[in-house]
């Protein structure tokens, strides 16, 4: 064989070498695959609703790809419970986009979720994650929106905030965080924040204090927005008394008057309240009205011959307790469950009216809001019904409201949101009064 030969030969073997190994893709998408089976395995839920015959994992529920690789993991109110083990966000490293919301996880955060360097947003709010917050978080500094509410983080709340440069959405509500909130050099990006019901004390930042009180209460902060603090060293001043004053008599009111002053102050005071009167007068067709309870009751009457056990196979289907009357199903495990009694009971007050119904804010107690949506004119069987409904309940977008329950019972149909206080598109677009 002569040496041109040889080195045709060679080259020839390691071009056939080079295309017998896999693509790197191929590989990189099968390891993401394989971690989303070991999440599956640990924490169960609707998970085992995906085909793991297929061969890729694009088009389970809840997942996205871009490139060949898994971008995004939506599993929002999946019914999943338990721990996260290490090893699995190792391998999904190029996640941009995590939801792991309205659920039943507990323990605290896996460390290997610091190699997800592109992530973007990360909400796991309604879980019972503990523990304090870990540092690994600060250093994903592609972060725009995190939302680590309604856990069971405790600690202070760090100043590794700060390497968060990019964040726009910050919400640490109903956690166990205590001590001071620091000036965390957010406040110029940040456009929706929420620390409240926490034991934290001291003064409110500058930064921070462009924001409504709403996200500051159930704690011990105190400045703007929220009363002044009292060790602000300021000093109430004392009225001078003409009696006081040299070469001045101190005078005395007669009893005449005093009379007039009493009377005066009693006639401001009924004009006062005849004008209040008048105002809600003429708003009473505004204002709302609680939400129907007898209405609602006359449908709630147990259907003969319907099921009244929850089927294996169904995520979520309308429980059925011992007097026949429905219940609320909610999307989920969220640490906030309600029943449906406690939403007709509560005060309600009407958002607006559309093509398909009325949506009402309804205020269960002093921290927990709920938008309410009656739907009429809906005609379709309630299966159907759930079944669609099920799918809009899945849905998880950062500009979407979240579903959080809905009632079905004959013509009757509610569907039941978080309350969020910016008001309507309308609103936003014209520069209406905010609800």
């Amino acid at each position: 064989m002569t040496p041109s030969m040889a080195r045709s030969l060679s080259t020839f073997l390691s071009i056939l070498l080079l295309l017998s190994l896999p693509l790197p893709s191929t590989q990189d998408l099968a390891a993401d695959k394989s971690a989303l089976l070991s999440l599956r395995s640990a924490v169960g839920g609707r998970t085992f609703l995906w085909n793991t015959e297929q061969t890729t994992p694009c088009n389970w529920t809840g997942v996205a790809c871009d490139a060949d690789r898994v971008t995004a993991l939506r599993l929002p109110g999946f019914a999943l419970s338990g721990n996260i083990p290490e090893g699995i966000f190792g391998n999904l490293t190029n996640l941009r986009t995590l939801s792991l919301r309205l659920n039943a996880l507990t323990g605290t955060l896996p460390l290997d979720l610091g190699a997800c360097s592109d992530l973007r947003r990360l909400y796991l709010q309604g879980n019972r994650f503990s523990g304090e917050i870990p540092p690994f978080l600060f250093g994903l500094s592609n972060l725009v929106r995190l939302d680590l509410g309604e856990n069971e983080f405790t600690g202070e709340i760090s100043s590794g905030f700060k390497n968060l440069t990019r964040l726009k959405t910050l919400y640490l509500e109903n956690n166990k965080l205590s001590g001071s909130l620091l000036d965390l050099g957010l406040g110029l990006g940040l456009d929706q924040f929420n620390v409240s019901n926490n034991s934290l004390n001291g003064s409110i930042p500058k930064s921070l204090q462009k924001f409504d009180s709403d996200s500051f209460l159930g704690t011990s902060l105190c400045g703007k927005p929220l009363g002044a603090c009292s060790d602000e060293g300021t000093v109430p001043s004392q009225p001078i008394s003409v009696g006081n004053i040299p070469g001045k008599r101190k005078s005395k009111l007669s009893g005449g008057a005093i009379a007039g002053i009493v009377i005066v102050c009693v006639v401001g005071f009924l004009l006062i309240v005849l004008v209040l009167m008048v105002l809600f007068r003429r708003k009473g067709d505004e204002r709302t009205r609680a939400i129907d309870v007898e209405t609602i009751k006359q449908l709630e009457i147990e259907v003969p011959g319907e099921k009244t056990a929850v089927e294996a196979n169904e995520p979520s289907t309308a429980a059925v307790n011992s007097s026949g009357a429905r219940k609320l199903v909610f999307f989920g495990n969220a640490t906030k469950v309600f029943e449906l009694e406690d939403l007709l009971r509560a005060s309600a007050e009407v958002l607006g009216k559309g093509t398909f119904g009325t949506a009402y804010k309804a205020v269960l107690d002093a921290a927990t809001l709920v938008a309410v949506k009656r739907l009429k004119d809906v005609t379709m069987a309630d299966r159907e019904f759930k079944e669609k409904i099920e799918v809009v309940g899945a849905m998880d977008h950062e500009n979407l409201v979240p579903l959080r329950a809905h009632y079905c019972s004959g013509d009757e149909k509610l569907l039941v949101y978080d309350f969020m206080p910016m008001g309507s598109l309308s609103a936003l677009l014209h520069g209406e009064r905010l609800v």
